[in-house]
């Protein structure tokens, strides 16, 4: 297996609970919606972006890219729907993904996904800092993924992502990240960024 072509895809498919219900991709950051920060940083590194979202369709297409919502079959599966339903309509050898609430992020931490991915095309690749585990942030093979994924979602009633990254076969990618991981969890962290 090879990396012939990525398909980059922001996750903004969430619910925004901890910010009133809001879409955390249309929040605006220095002006722009976070879902674009991502996007600027991601875009160097694929072949086509798409959005992944539940709500707000004519604003994110707005944004100038394809827009999908969850599959029906997994809309209440959480973040691994949003994984589920960018798999499948990726049409690349591998999927690059990255939740909407991280507009610190860099190209380089995408780059060091795609660099993993070309070392061991056939697993799932995820960023780590000192901080933790990002599994959001992660690089996938689209065939083998799509078809585990739903056997997965199948059998299984725990649906956290490393569960199913970990039964997959996975790798970490080591980064020293700074703050360009940290994510948007409430309108505090959002004012904390200005």
């Amino acid at each position: 297996m090879e990396i012939t072509s990525v398909t980059g895809a922001v996750l903004a498919g969430g619910k925004g609970e901890r910010v009133s219900g809001q879409d955390k991709g249309l929040l605006l950051l220095r002006d722009e919606p976070m879902a674009v920060h991502v996007i600027r940083a991601l875009q160097p590194s694929v072949d086509r972006v798409l959005i992944n979202a539940n709500r707000h369709m004519v604003e994110y297409q707005g944004m100038g890219y394809e827009v999908h919502s969850d599959a029906e079959s997994v809309y209440d599966k959480g973040p691994l729907a949003g994984l589920y339903s960018c798999l499948a309509v990726s049409k690349s050898s591998h999927l690059m993904v990255s939740p909407c609430d991280t507009p610190l992020i860099t190209s380089q931490e995408f780059e060091s996904l795609l660099k993993a991915a070309k070392n061991a095309p056939d697993k799932i690749h995820y960023l780590q800092d000192d901080k933790g585990r990002h599994p959001l942030h992660a690089i996938m093979p689209v065939a083998s993924s799509l078809f585990a994924l739903d056997v997965f979602l199948s059998q299984q009633d725990k649906l956290a992502v490393m569960a199913f990254y970990e039964s997959f076969g996975c790798q970490s990618v080591r980064i020293d990240s700074g703050d360009t991981l940290k994510n948007v969890n409430t309108w505090a962290d959002l004012k904390a960024f200005e």
